[in-house]
């Protein structure tokens, strides 16, 4: 099969793929390791195992390994090709997608994890990657913002999830916290929150969001107004940059998470919205975090977790290459 054809642009001699799932070493895909400032790459997978903001379970620090041990579900089809039946055709055809490793997070070293996070997603933002980060809680997305707005046009942040992280009840940096920060540091033109539900979000807290020009689409909202109308909350044509809690499913199909929250989304619902804003404009990041392989029955999470990232990095090479 001609190189240009496979996930990653490189043969099985370069990476792994096209052997079975349970051979080898996991990194993403089963494809090359490689630094996150290394050129050539389209998309650059990272890790970020960090949970010390988790206010409920621990454990998030362990989501991206098991996030890559899931998607060897994909290899031995990575090493041909992604063929999605459902849509008819190859995803990720030409895309050259590398796995940049693990952030190397110091336990209790607070500032310090959060630089290096900034430092290594600004590293592979100036290879010309795009970076698809593995959380870790969802405190990462602040310093994963902070690089983006640094590097290149400060997006506007569209927000899955169950809960607002808009907490002012929280200490600072905790996966409560992420979008105040985003907006209180000027990190993002705008915030589109779908999937919002369940009983943590604080009143004069979400008062205050809106008050701030967040835009809150619910759980029932999305379910009884479609995707339709929470595209109309992003604006067109603007560079986004797209985090994915993955308590914004459903517990019944992602019970692997720290906050889990009944009244969630369903997968085929998200990933057809994720095209959407494929199209809607340029995506210069993503993260997918809370997932949390200690209370994953199955690992049905962390494959939910695995195949999503596939789609979505699918959805933005489509965008890209039209």
């Amino acid at each position: 099969m001609p190189e240009s054809s496979r996930p990653g642009g490189v043969g099985a001699e370069a990476g792994q793929s096209g052997s079975m799932p349970f051979v080898g070493i996991p990194s993403f895909l089963k494809l090359p390791v490689v630094p996150p400032d290394a050129p050539g790459w389209h998309f650059l997978i990272l890790g970020l195992p960090y949970d010390e903001g988790a206010s409920n379970r621990p454990g998030a620090r362990f989501g991206p390994r098991a996030i890559r041990n899931a998607s060897t579900l994909y290899s031995y089809e990575g090493g041909a090709e992604l063929f999605d039946v459902e849509l008819g055709r190859k995803i990720l055809t030409g895309a050259r997608i590398a796995d940049a490793g693990d952030v190397p997070i110091v336990p209790g070293g607070g500032r310090q994890n959060r630089e290096a996070i900034s430092d290594a997603v600004r590293r592979i933002l100036a290879s010309g990657a795009i970076p698809v980060c593995l959380g870790g809680d969802h405190s990462v997305s602040a310093p994963v913002l902070r690089a983006v707005s640094d590097s290149s046009a400060t997006p506007h942040l569209v927000h899955l999830d169950t809960h607002m992280d808009f907490d002012s009840y929280l200490p600072p940096h905790t996966h409560g916290t992420p979008i105040r920060h985003a907006i209180e540091e000027g990190l993002v033109s705008g915030v589109t929150q779908i999937g919002i539900r369940g009983l943590n979000s604080g009143h004069e807290d979400w008062l205050e969001a809106r008050r701030r020009g967040v835009r809150v689409v619910t759980a029932r909202e999305f379910r009884t107004r479609g995707s339709a109308h929470a595209l109309e909350q992003v604006p067109e044509e603007e560079a986004l940059y797209l985090s994915i809690d993955i308590d914004v499913f459903d517990p019944s199909i992602a019970p692997g998470t720290g906050t889990p929250e009944p009244g969630g989304l369903g997968y085929p619902e998200v990933v057809e919205l994720v095209r959407e804003l494929a199209r809607r404009g340029p995506i210069l990041g993503v993260d997918l975090v809370e997932v949390n392989p200690a209370y994953d029955h199955g690992e049905i999470t962390a494959i939910l977790a695995a195949r999503l990232l596939l789609d979505v990095m699918g959805a933005v090479w489509e965008a890209r290459s039209g």
